[in-house]
């Protein structure tokens, strides 16, 4: 159930912060309303199962920001993790596989 209203909240604030901190590569962002409509288009996994991947891929680190966004030609998640050491980490997860692909 947390990480349904993970994907919730994720999903209605995805767009406060779209290009802020995004690493290099990353083309663009998705505004919240095409977020939604990939999402239930079942283009893309859900942006909770995003979340908890990353949560895997970074043991201990609190997830700060999450979005999906065009990388190149395939969409991305591009998930923002804060370490207990105070350094952040961004997780990029194949959205359509819903598998990690960088951790940076």
């Amino acid at each position: 159930m947390r990480s349904l209203w993970i994907g919730a909240a994720l999903l209605g604030s995805v767009g406060v912060a779209r290009a802020e901190g995004i690493p290099p590569g990353v083309l663009s962002c998705l505004d919240p309303g095409e977020m939604r409509e990939t999402v239930a288009e079942k283009k893309v996994v859900a942006p909770a199962a995003a979340v908890v991947t990353a949560r895997r891929a970074v043991p201990g680190a609190d997830i700060v920001r999450a979005n999906l966004c065009r990388v190149e030609s395939d969409l991305h998640y591009v998930i923002m993790a804060l370490r207990r050491d105070g350094r952040f980490v961004y997780v990029t997860i194949d959205a359509a596989s819903g598998k990690v692909r960088n951790v940076q």
